[in-house]
């Protein structure tokens, strides 16, 4: 897995947590009918669904680490987690913060900080526009009230032996802001992430972006409600 949670993402090699028993969650692939659109392929893991180019494989993520719900998707999926920013793909999910026993400011910190560690790391990755959409950082004193809620997005570009590609995220914490009225009420963290080339990559990624919700929210909506309160 590409994208990085601190304690909570795969790519940490952390310790397993013992989340609460939960069967897993539907995970479907289906072709659409023929259009012109290049995103040709739904995917829906339990509440995340999304749409993807056809020549894309698509697998649930593992939920052995954490409570995450989501997938990833690529035309090398073997090499996703491992080339940071330089193969083509997705990657979306949400997670539980009923199944964890940790303060909710801690996905804030995570939103803040360590979300995009391993694509930021990468010194053929650059971001050429970073937009920070909310920030109040929790209230700990007990003397007043944050949402503790952090929205960043942005968008770069790699370079990888000749082969560039784009890329742009989505990284939510809600805390008790805006955002949580509007998405799933348990989540403590979303995140999408796209990486694509090509002539129409701009075009291809904010396709991508807009087909990307969590139950039946797009996740530019989830931003939107952020960005008018």
């Amino acid at each position: 897995m590409l994208v990085s949670v601190a304690a909570l993402g795969a790519c940490t090699r952390s310790p397993a947590l013992d989340p609460a028993p939960q069967g897993e969650p539907e995970f479907s692939v289906r072709q659409l009918p023929p259009s012109p659109s290049p995103l040709r392929v739904e995917v829906r893991a339990g509440e995340v669904h999304a749409l993807i180019p056809a020549d894309w494989d698509a697998r649930p993520l593992p939920q052995a680490r954490f409570p995450q719900e989501g997938f990833v998707a690529s035309p090398r999926l073997s090499d996703w987690e491992d080339q940071a920013g330089a193969v083509r793909g997705m990657e979306a999910f949400w997670v539980d913060v009923t199944r964890l026993p940790i303060p909710s400011d801690y996905y804030y910190l995570v939103a803040r900080g360590p979300a995009m560690s391993s694509l930021v790391a990468n010194k053929n990755c650059h971001s050429t526009n970073r937009k920070v959409l909310a920030d109040h950082p929790p209230e700990l004193t007990g003397h007043g009230f944050s949402p503790g809620d952090y929205v960043v997005s942005a968008t770069g570009t790699c370079q990888t032996h000749g082969r560039p590609t784009r890329w742009t995220y989505i990284v939510a914490a809600p805390g008790f802001g805006p955002a949580r009225e509007v998405g799933l009420p348990s989540s403590g963290l979303y995140v999408v992430l796209a990486v694509v080339s090509g002539k129409r990559a701009n075009a291809l990624l904010r396709q991508i972006l807009q087909a990307a919700r969590f139950g039946e929210v797009p996740i530019s909506k989830i931003v939107a409600a952020v960005r008018t309160a």
